[in-house]
């Protein structure tokens, strides 16, 4: 029985790749379908319930020439200048963190003398798609199909 913890997903069989992506587009449509207008609504109420004062009651854009303005500017440059701390902050503790693996580029010379062959085999398995390698038991490439 296959495991049901995929740890290679390069290594799914057409089968688990279907059930996979079927997954992933259910779970998006689900977003969709209930999260946005969820979202929607709260932000609507609260436009409604926290501006409707200001923008009726008080009549208008009057509120504006008082202190309360400089308090609203106040909080819009709060939420702007912690976005911005949020953002860098992750930045910064990524560093630590390894990201997804890079190529070496390794150069040809280099590359021939760690595994012990010629250059040209080197460049003649670096276009090769697909191969077979064959390794004698001192750890040595022995031959490359």
């Amino acid at each position: 029985m296959k495991s049901l913890i995929i740890d290679r997903p390069n290594k799914m069989s057409l089968r688990q790749k279907y059930a996979d992506n079927m997954l992933k587009v259910f779970l998006v449509l689900a977003w969709l379908y209930l999260g946005i207008p969820a979202m929607t609504f709260m932000a609507w109420y609260i436009a409604y319930t926290f501006f409707d004062q200001h923008l009726l009651l008080l009549e208008g854009y009057k509120e504006y020439n008082t202190p309360t303005s400089f308090r609203y500017l106040a909080i819009i440059a709060a939420m702007l200048v912690l976005v911005l701390a949020w953002s860098k902050g992750n930045k910064f503790f990524a560093k630590g963190k390894r990201g997804p693996a890079a190529d070496t580029n390794l150069s040809i010379k280099e590359s021939s003398q760690y595994y012990q062959v010629t250059e040209e085999d080197v460049v003649r398995y670096r276009r090769m798609k697909r191969m077979t390698v064959s390794i004698t038991e001192q750890g040595r490439i022995s031959g490359v199909q």
